[in-house]
């Protein structure tokens, strides 16, 4: 995929997936609202064993005949000023056609349109100028969705398209080399028909396949939410020396959230209230609506051990944790980092061993794909449930992976998950990309699926104006690696890095451990002093089917499950990466 192209608006896509309970009533006349209504309805209809059952034939029984044309017509709307010919590309490898193809009088012709990996089937209609709508492109979950262009019926017509919903995707002109879904651009057309080159393209996003997503839908997590606040995390969106976020979930029965923190030993206690947000995946029938609170305290002092405790129900408290925020002087200090985490329990086994053995570590991070399906809050849930306690007392600085912003649809609910910076660059989502200071380090924590090229000059900006003696960077995607070349992040970043001496990259995706040389410009150096050296993990096992040289590798490991702890004192940086019981893998120490 070739990040560079992707679309940071389409993050708030207005399908679905809302971080708010909706109308049921068909008011707006949406896709969103009827399928929501549907859900609701089924919810108390059936059981859950039934809800697995649910197939097409018996969703079309199941809706009325007002919200199957809302259905068939709202999907896809647009206005054309002459009489124009739809082509609808359909994949073949679909199963089920979307209901509403023939029944609106499209006719299969015997074109077929081509990428790399999918042949679509041709599907035409005439439609009289004025306002067209299209259908969903099913019940199922069919990634590749359809996708279609428009001509006047008319040659001689000059044909204007307005009005498009939704409006997040530009038009664009089909012809071989033009790519259709942005969360994919890297998949480009193939194989176009002569008599469809030069029509007007409609792009879209894979994840538009689940607007309607409803046969073999519904999910439930192992831990769902009760009025006990639990999933509690740290984190830091201010300065360390003197705030941290604390958040937590509930069910929907608690309205307030509450902590009250105080310095062990002495008998001042403050209070701080959290702000909620109720959280929603409609399709999680044990646990669809949650709450999510966040309490940001302020005004700390520096290199202090505090105490705090969550509010439960009726002014009981749970059971008190400590943090400490970053000393006011650089006496040192260490973190830990992991790579591809995925929601796994043997990840969550390892960040629990990772902190007994260095209990001493400031914070954690973890370089993106944090689960498997970021809109699934399951996945979240099975996260935070095989981790705990590790985030309740020290914070959680991650970045996304192109898993917690998936198929064009963005990261709402990562970003829900966690209080960060919002110090990122201005015209992109908050709390993606941001920066941060602890003691004499910086970190540079880069959305690597957001456009790499809009990034740039932030990533130089914090890199320029910075006086702190160590400089890392994280984000997803590495610039070195045996499958990938990541062209444009060589060009944009690692050039910044070159020029401003990073002295380490974070990086994961690729499911393997790698440590470079000293890189700049490209090329190997023989000491730290002259490049940037670039690291990669993985925190569950991987496997390679194939495993060629890398001549800028220094160590590699196929499999993990992994973790990398540094450490910081005066002009010693100290590198170290452990197998889960303990084991040094790989080690490296750094002098300036």
């Amino acid at each position: 995929m070739n990040t560079g192209k992707l679309l940071s608006f389409i993050l708030l896509l207005s399908i679905g997936f809302s971080s708010c309970e909706k109308k049921s009533e068909l008011t707006s006349g949406n896709v969103k609202n009827v399928v929501d209504d549907a859900v609701t309805r089924l919810y108390k209809t059936l059981t859950p064993a039934q809800l697995d059952t649910v197939s097409e034939n018996y969703l079309l029984g199941f809706f009325t005949d007002e919200e199957k044309e809302i259905l068939a017509t709202k999907f896809w709307t647009f206005d054309a000023n002459v009489p124009v010919t739809v082509s609808l590309m359909r994949d073949q490898g679909q199963k089920s056609m979307p209901f509403w193809i023939k029944e609106s009088g499209f006719k299969k012709t015997g074109l077929t349109v081509k990428n790399e990996e999918y042949t679509y089937e041709v599907w035409q209609k005439n439609f009289d100028k004025g306002s067209i709508g299209l259908g969903i492109n099913g019940f199922d979950k069919h990634r590749p969705v359809y996708f279609i262009s428009v001509a006047p019926q008319k040659k001689q017509d000059k044909l204007q398209i307005t009005r498009v919903t939704p409006s997040q995707y530009p038009l664009d002109t089909i012809d071989t080399g033009a790519f259709t879904y942005h969360d994919w651009d890297g998949l480009v057309l193939t194989e176009v028909p002569d008599e469809l080159k030069g029509q007007v393209l409609f792009t879209t996003v894979r994840g538009r396949a689940r607007e309607a997503h409803l046969v073999n839908a519904f999910r439930n997590t192992k831990t769902p939410s009760s009025s006990v606040p639990d999933q509690i995390m740290l984190t830091w969106s201010d300065d360390p020396k003197t705030s941290v976020d604390i958040q937590w979930r509930t069910n929907v029965s608690v309205e307030r959230g509450r902590v009250k923190y105080w310095k062990p030993g002495t008998k001042d206690t403050l209070f701080a209230d959290a702000s909620k947000f109720k959280m929603e995946d409609r399709l999680l029938q044990n646990d669809r609506y949650v709450n999510r609170f966040t309490a940001k305290l302020k005004n700390l002092s520096p290199g202090t051990t505090y105490s705090y405790a969550l509010a439960t129900e009726n002014e009981k408290w749970l059971a008190p944790v400590a943090f400490q925020t970053q000393p006011d002087v650089n006496k040192g200090f260490s973190f830990i980092w992991f790579g591809d985490t995925h929601y796994s329990e043997i990840w969550g086994d390892m960040a629990k061993k990772s902190l007994k053995r260095h209990p001493e570590t400031a914070f954690f991070s973890i370089a993106g794909d944090l689960v498997t399906t970021g809109l699934h809050r399951d996945e979240w849930d099975g996260l935070w449930n095989y981790s705990s306690p590790v985030f309740h007392g020290k914070p959680l600085m991650p970045v996304p992976g192109n898993h917690d912003s998936q198929d064009g649809l963005g990261a709402w609910m990562y970003q829900e998950m966690f209080s960060l910076p919002e110090n990122g660059p201005g015209n992109q989502p908050k709390e993606m990309t941001y920066s941060f200071k602890y003691q004499d380090a910086l970190f540079v924590m880069i959305d690597a699926t957001l456009s790499v090229p809009a990034q740039k000059g932030w990533i130089e900006k914090q890199l320029k104006n910075s006086d702190a003696k160590w400089k890392f960077a994280m984000f997803h995607f590495p610039p070195y690696n045996l499958e990938e070349p990541y062209d444009d992040i060589r060009k944009d970043w690692c050039t910044l890095f070159d020029k401003y001496h990073v002295d380490m990259v974070m990086s994961g995706h690729m499911h393997y451990y790698l440590r470079t040389k000293p890189m700049l410009n490209g090329k190997a150096m023989k000491t730290p002093a002259e490049g940037t050296i670039y690291t990669m993990s993985i925190s569950i096992p991987g496997k390679q089917e194939q495993w060629p040289e890398e001549d800028y590798a220094v160590v590699r490991y196929p499999d993990g499950p992994l973790y990398q702890h540094i450490t910081m004192k005066d002009n010693t940086l100290t590198y170290k990466c452990y197998d889960p019981e303990g084991k040094v893998r790989d080690e490296l120490v750094i002098r300036k």
